[in-house]
């Protein structure tokens, strides 16, 4: 790999902390020398029937990328980020260009130490709500990133629409055998493999399901059920629904986590509300009318969450590209 001194190993190695849907952690990087890397998309981990459009892929990537962009700033470097999905190389997130750090900007030190210690929180351990300044903290963090946040407390008119669409998106999902079928490739995997959610991450709910509904057909979170307490909800938005616009929520949602970790917050994530369309646009029409909501989580105070694996550098690190492609990616 590029640099004797092992900064863009550290750098990767950090990209490749952040969240992913079911962690299928669908990225790859080229380096194409010291200074430039490419971030890729990898449709082999895309979930077909979950995520067909390649939306949660693209918001993992952009995850990916906001990691990136904090770890460079640690090692002192600059990383120039242009986000680059293009219907000629469609899985091509972005370019990157390293580069002295002149000043450090907006990069608080203590989001790198973030990297490592964020978890994601299942079943029930979050339940506690934020207080508003760190809500509104959280929101500004978004902002940053150019993108909204959208907050859906216990008593707001559109907390009912919400656990409404949530409840009909999980009802489709176990309806859907194939769907399920996929799930059980992710979820609740024996630890020890490189990806996937270990059934000792799931929460107790995944070892004792409720009502009728399989453990490999219900959300990560839990399902709806676990809005009806008195945790924070809160919505990841954008202004548009394209490639680019899910890299921008990745990096914003990544953002978000990493000073949520700061502050003793944890988020469980919700995603099966916005993975029907029907259901996403329910949601949209209730709570963000003028945007598009492109992740649903639920927030609180909490520490403790179990880690998920990650797969080693060899397996996201890809070799050489031909001539053609290494210029068209430093272009």
């Amino acid at each position: 790999m590029a640099g004797d001194d092992g900064r863009i190993g550290r750098i990767i190695d950090a990209g490749t902390r952040a969240p992913s849907v079911h962690n299928t952690q669908p990225w790859a990087v080229r380096v194409h020398d010291e200074r430039h890397l490419s971030l890729r998309a990898d449709p082999a981990r895309r979930l077909p029937r979950t995520d067909p459009q390649g939306r949660e892929m693209f918001v993992s990537c952009g995850a990916f990328l906001l990691n990136l962009r904090v770890a460079a700033a640690h090692e002192g470097l600059d990383a120039h980020a242009r986000l680059v999905p293009d219907p000629d190389d469609p899985m091509l997130v972005a370019r990157v260009a390293l580069g002295p750090l002149t000043a450090p900007g907006f990069f608080d030190p203590h989001l790198y130490a973030a990297i490592g210690a964020r978890r994601t929180a299942r079943g029930s351990r979050v339940s506690t709500p934020l207080d508003p300044a760190t809500v509104a903290l959280l929101g500004r963090a978004v902002a940053l990133e150019q993108a909204g946040l959208v907050l859906v407390g216990p008593r707001a008119p559109a907390h009912g629409a919400l656990v409404t669409a949530m409840r009909r998106a999980e009802a489709f999902v176990v309806l859907d055998g194939e769907r399920q079928e996929e799930d059980r490739d992710w979820l609740g995997v024996p630890r020890g493999g490189p990806d996937g959610v270990p059934a000792d991450a799931m929460g107790t709910w995944f070892r004792e399901p409720v009502r009728d509904v399989p453990p490999a057909g219900r959300d990560e979170a839990s399902g709806a059920r676990t809005f009806e307490s008195g945790a924070t909800a809160v919505i990841v938005t954008t202004r548009a629904d394209g490639p680019r616009d899910w890299v921008v929520a990745g990096q914003a949602l990544e953002r978000m986590l990493l000073v949520a970790t700061t502050r003793g917050v944890q988020a469980s994530f919700a995603t099966r509300v916005l993975e029907d369309p029907a259901t996403r646009a329910e949601l949209e029409r209730a709570c963000c009318p003028e945007s598009r909501a492109q992740m649903l989580l639920r927030l609180g105070y909490g520490t403790g969450a179990p880690a998920t694996p990650r797969r080693d550098l060899d397996d996201v690190v890809l070799g050489p590209a031909p001539g053609p492609a290494l210029e068209r990616d430093r272009h």
